[in-house]
């Protein structure tokens, strides 16, 4: 079995390979684009199909509690228009020093994006305001 820590790390590897073959802008929009579509099949994967349909706001409300109990984040919370994140998983996996321009962090956004969008008929769009080791707050409409 592999270790959950060096897998995690060949994702974030595996971003950083797609920015380096089609650049920053495409790399970031292919992985939001990833996360939007994993987060549908994951939940369904996990729970089948959504009873209800709830509206947006709620939504994200339940998406951060579920990624939190996935384990993606010791603390996720919608507070004042953001998702705050807190000892997340993926940017200690990041190496350098700018963390705001991984494309992981677009991964990211794209699946709370993609959970919502399998609970709601709405859609949010998550934009990263602050990325530091251990912290992202997505600021979201």
């Amino acid at each position: 079995m592999v270790d959950p820590d060096i897998l995690l790390l060949a994702i974030v590897n595996m971003s950083e390979g797609v920015r380096a073959l089609i650049g920053d802008k495409g790399a970031k929009a292919v992985l939001r684009d990833a996360g939007r579509r994993s987060g549908p099949k994951l939940l369904e994967s996990l729970i089948g199909h959504f009873p209800e349909v709830l509206d947006k706001e709620e939504a994200l409300r339940r998406a951060c509690i579920i990624l939190e109990d996935l384990g993606f984040a010791k603390s996720i919370k919608k507070e004042n228009g953001n998702v705050v994140i807190e000892e997340d998983i993926f940017t200690d996996a990041i190496m350098g020093e700018n963390l705001l321009d991984s494309p992981i962090i677009y991964f990211f956004a794209g699946l709370i994006e993609g959970f919502v969008s399998f609970m709601s008929d709405q859609k949010v769009t998550l934009v990263p305001e602050v990325v530091e080791r251990g912290r992202i707050v997505y600021k979201y409409s």
